[in-house]
Order: structure tokens, then sequence, then C-alpha cells
């Protein structure tokens, strides 16, 4: 008897980072504001990722979010995989790279921005990320009528940069490093109204990312193990409920990225 395997690694990006210098330069955003920059560190808080008041996801959130982005996001082929005559067991690939851009991201990022009341999405969202959670936000963002400000770190692919911006966002680089992208974005955030969107502790970021597991479930008949690598945890998250609930015995294997 052969085993079944589903991986949701797809193919990274291999940019090289650049540093930039200059954020003033091509169209960037240099933010130096005064009362932003004396605001506490202690005032800022993320209701939707509060570890004293925790939200719990369900299973009916992601089952929710895939009727929602249905329209707006790529349903995705998994694969059978050459490698399978190789190691005498069925390996599927779920091709998220077929995204329009690039990543299985767009789910949760899409279905956040579609769970804003009115107002909200009127005043925009506003998110620290280096990359791939950004450019979802720019792109659906764009596409839905939502402004969209992105803090991303002074090594944030210069790739990713010009694409948020091609995708009209504001895009401010701060931060040598994720934290204190994150630090200056909530501190914007708070002042001028917009929600600050976790790349993966939200819980509608996680049911979004969820309706992927929903996806390998439908197309993949009796699934032994799927293979899901870890970055900040909302991929898993989702996807495990969801394939957990449907599937109970197939087993989900954690890969951790490095």
């Amino acid at each position: 008897m052969t085993s079944t395997i589903c991986t949701t690694n797809g193919i990274e990006d291999k940019v090289q980072k650049l540093v930039i210098e200059d954020c003033s330069q091509n169209g960037n955003t240099n933010h130096n504001d005064t009362e932003i920059e004396d605001m506490k560190d202690g005032d800022l808080k993320d209701e939707l990722c509060d570890p004293d008041n925790p939200i719990c996801v369900k299973f009916q959130d992601v089952s929710a979010a895939a009727y929602k982005i249905k329209s707006g996001i790529q349903r995705t082929p998994c694969q059978k995989s050459h490698m399978s005559a190789l190691t005498g067991m069925e390996i599927y690939f779920k091709k998220e790279f077929l995204q329009f851009t690039g990543s299985f991201k767009e789910r949760g990022a899409r279905n956040t921005l579609l769970m804003l009341n009115k107002a909200q999405k009127k005043k925009g969202v506003i998110a620290a990320s280096a990359g791939n959670h950004a450019l979802a936000l720019s792109y659906h963002g764009k596409d839905l009528g939502i402004p969209v400000t992105v803090v991303m770190p002074i090594v944030a692919p210069i790739m990713k940069v010009s694409l948020c911006r091609q995708q009209q966002a504001n895009v401010i680089i701060h931060g040598a490093d994720i934290g204190e992208s994150k630090n200056l974005a909530m501190k914007i955030g708070r002042k001028q109204g917009l929600a600050y969107i976790n790349g993966y502790d939200n819980p509608h970021i996680i049911a979004g990312q969820g309706t992927m597991g929903l996806e390998i479930v439908e197309q993949i008949a009796d699934i032994d193990a799927v293979i899901i690598p870890i970055g900040g945890g909302g991929l898993i998250a989702g996807t495990a409920l969801a394939i957990k609930s449907l599937s109970p015995k197939t087993l989900v294997i954690v890969s951790v990225n490095f």
C-alpha cells in the first residue's frame, strides 16, 4: 500500500535583498512624525491578537472565508509529482505560487479586508511586512478599493517594494527588522485610524489561509499526510483546522523554515 502525501511548499523567490538607504526616493514614503515617534510602546495593542483575550477560530470561519474570497482567489491545482515514482508513494504539490502575487498570503489578506466594516474600508488598513503579506494586501486592497499602507524594513526585497507601489499602496521603508516596522505601523495605525493587520496572528488571516486546506481535501482523496511549512504560523493554524475537521485521520506535518 502506498502513501498519499501532499506538500504545500511552493517556489521561493530568489531575489537579492537590497538596502534602501534613501527612503525619499523611488516613490517610498519617508516617515518623520514627532507625535508618532513619542508614542509609548505600551499604548499599542492589537485587539485581534491579545493573549489575554484570545479569539477562537472555528471550522465555520474557514468555510465562510472560502465563500467570501472565491471570486478573487485562484483555486490552485494540487498535482501529482514525478517524485512519486522515486519514493514509492503518491506525492502531490499544492501550487499556491499560481496566485496572482505568487503566495498563499492572498487568501488571508482578502478575507480580512472583506471582514472590515464600511467605515474602516474607507479609512484603510496598515501592516508591517517584508514582502508577501504586504503585496497580498496591496493587490487586494486595490481590487476592493481599500487604501493600504505597508511598513517594510530596509532589508525587504526591492522587487516586493516595487510591486507594492505598483498596486498603489503607500509604502513606508522603516526599521532594521520586521519588529521595528511593526512598531511604527501600529503607531501610525492608531494615530490615523487605520486597521492594523497582522500577517499571521489574526483570526481572519488564519481563517483565510485555512481555505487552502479545504481545497486539498476536496482535490485529493484519502490523504495520509500533509506537509506544511511554517513561518509565523497562520498557514499551519488555518490549514490544520480545515484538514483535521474534514479528515481526522490525516497527519499534519510541520516543516519549519529557517
